[in-house]
């Protein structure tokens, strides 16, 4: 009996000790503004066929245009174009002014054409949102499922609404007409476009609420429906400004006249529309930074691999970046959080589904950190940007200061991995691109140096071995090229080269690695120019001239991840 007393204080006093964060599924709608620019009209014909991101419950609205057009954006002329953001009251006047909150809280209640509501969308959403942890809680609990019914009443107060101000969109034509391009180097046809979005969330607090159940619900047959609805289409909601975000989009694509042209050309309809999906991808992570509701939260699940009852649902791809933490308790009781690893996922779990207490788990991989264990550490998502940098300098062969710039494309192949399968083949899949410069004395053919310039382009992958320990197989192509000045004439120097090797990387903190690698580089034929004369003679053996530069290569440096 005294073991089960302890037991269950200890159930009691841990979770307010040690409360770990939680993530609720966050709702959106998206609204436009209209100051009356060109090309507004096709922007807003293809504004409505925009969605949020999936995990985002989507609160489509029915008129997303806010009509401000003759009025002039109420910005700052005096500061940089970067900084005339439009004030924030100025658009939360705009969304009272045309009832977004109502229109919102519509959608939430589900309010009939008599102005009565229910909560049929309400227990919809609530249910989808659980995950394992509330479903295992809410059927120990007298009322079961209904609790977790109740859970969507706390989604309301986490809507938001995302406005965006177009400004200074361009076709191409008027892009090439405004550089003065020539009609021959007119290749392209599409558009541009500068955007600030604004991000506000609706204040639905308990006090909020209470105020909506007592002051404007009706139920079909009461008798006050009618006051009740006008009191409610007369009342002033709050709004809470969040953030502001900036971003440029181009979509075009070449003319039909052009070689590398598309068979059939897409109409301007469907390139707006591209280019307002193109936005959304890059505003998201943009709120994802700025807004802690908006990045997913959840325990970890198991270790063997690391594992996490989250999925699709809530966005996730391959090759996410997650931080793990931990959270601890200094002397005087402040709690905090201490982060315990960095992984990134490598599957995909399909959790679209209300959850009955097993959901499959998407899998992880550890890429930085100590020992992760499933006894209270959580996951946060840390979005990246998929950028390394090396910076070295390569000690032999062809020798220099180098500098590579990695590109993980494997961020973008998670549609080819079915969902619930393992990526891991994908994971950590890059293309980089790499130049190097290297001033070098031959003797023997000049009493000046000799400056050496290349530059490759080609594809690894990253493989842990173990927490912060790597390795990388890399394939490439490359060029170098050098001059030489012998008496009065110049010859250039060009040498393509296939080079492949062995990255070895270690993590000395999670955003900055210690590399070293092995290359090999099989030459080409040299092609040397004489400039005065134009003639291009082809040498076999590069060693010929510059003795050594063939030799394979060690290169050392540091890498730091974006």
């Amino acid at each position: 009996m005294k073991n089960i007393l302890v037991v269950g204080i200890m159930m009691v006093l841990l979770p307010k000790m040690y409360a770990q964060p939680e993530y609720a599924r966050n709702s959106m709608s998206l609204m436009v503004l209209d100051f009356g620019d060109r090309h507004n009209g096709i922007i807003f014909s293809q504004f409505p066929s925009l969605q949020p991101p999936e995990k985002f419950f989507n609160n489509t609205l029915q008129h997303p245009v806010i009509p401000t057009a003759g009025s002039k954006r109420p910005v700052s002329a005096e500061l940089p174009e970067l900084l005339q953001y439009i004030p924030p009251d100025y658009i939360i006047k705009l969304l009272q002014e045309q009832k977004v909150a109502q229109q919102i809280l519509s959608i939430w209640f589900n309010r009939q054409a008599d102005g009565s509501y229910n909560v049929d969308l309400l227990k919809q959403r609530g249910l989808y949102n659980a995950n394992d942890n509330d479903f295992m809680a809410a059927s120990a609990s007298k009322r079961g499922q209904s609790t977790l019914m109740d859970m969507g009443l706390k989604l309301v107060n986490q809507s938001y609404v995302l406005v965006y101000d177009f400004f200074d969109v361009t076709t191409m034509e008027e892009y090439y007409d405004s550089k003065a391009i020539p009609t021959k180097e007119r290749t392209s046809n599409g558009y541009k476009a500068k955007v600030k979005s604004y991000l506000f969330r609706l204040d639905f607090s308990e006090e909020v609420a209470s105020n909506f159940f007592n002051y404007y619900w009706t139920s079909a047959g009461d008798k006050d429906m009618t006051a009740r609805a006008k009191a409610f289409d007369q009342a002033s909601f709050k709004w809470v400004h969040v953030a502001n975000q900036r971003v440029e989009s181009e979509m075009t694509q070449f003319n039909a006249n052009q070689i590398a042209s598309l068979k059939k050309q897409k109409s301007n309809e469907e390139l707006i529309h591209n280019l307002l999906v193109d936005v959304m991808e890059k505003v998201t992570p943009q709120m994802e930074a700025r807004n802690d509701a908006f990045r997913v939260k959840a325990m970890v699940s198991s270790v063997h691999p690391i594992s996490s009852k989250i999925g699709k649902k809530e966005g996730l791809s391959l090759d996410n970046r997650y931080f793990i933490y931990e959270n601890r308790q200094k002397k005087d009781g402040t709690i905090y959080k201490k982060r315990m690893a960095v992984v990134k996922v490598m599957k995909v779990a399909d959790n679209r589904q209300v959850t009955v207490g097993n959901s499959e788990s998407s899998e992880f991989y550890k890429i930085f950190g100590g020992k992760v264990d499933n006894m209270g550490m959580y996951l946060e998502q840390k979005n990246d940007a998929g950028l390394n940098l090396f910076l070295g300098y390569a000690l032999d062969g062809m020798t220099g200061y180098t500098g590579r710039m990695d590109f993980f494309i494997s961020k973008f192949m998670g549609g080819l991995v079915p969902a619930g399968k393992s990526g891991k083949a994908l994971t950590s899949l890059l293309v980089y691109v790499e130049g190097a410069y290297d001033n070098r004395e031959y003797t023997d053919l000049s009493d000046d140096p000799f400056e050496f310039t290349r530059v490759s382009l080609g594809i690894g992958k990253d493989i842990y071995l173990f927490s912060g320990l790597y390795f990388e197989p890399y394939i490439g192509y490359g060029l170098e090229f050098t001059n030489w000045k012998v008496e009065d004439e110049k010859l250039s120097f060009e040498t393509e080269y296939a080079e492949g090797g062995l990255r070895l990387g270690l993590h000395i903190s999670a955003g900055v690695q210690l590399m070293g690698s092995y290359k090999y580089s099989y030459l080409f034929p040299t092609k040397v120019k004489n400039e005065s004369t134009g003639v291009t003679v082809t040498y076999d053996n590069y060693d010929d001239f510059f003795k050594d530069r063939s030799k394979a290569g060690f290169t050392a440096g540091l890498r730091f991840m974006f």
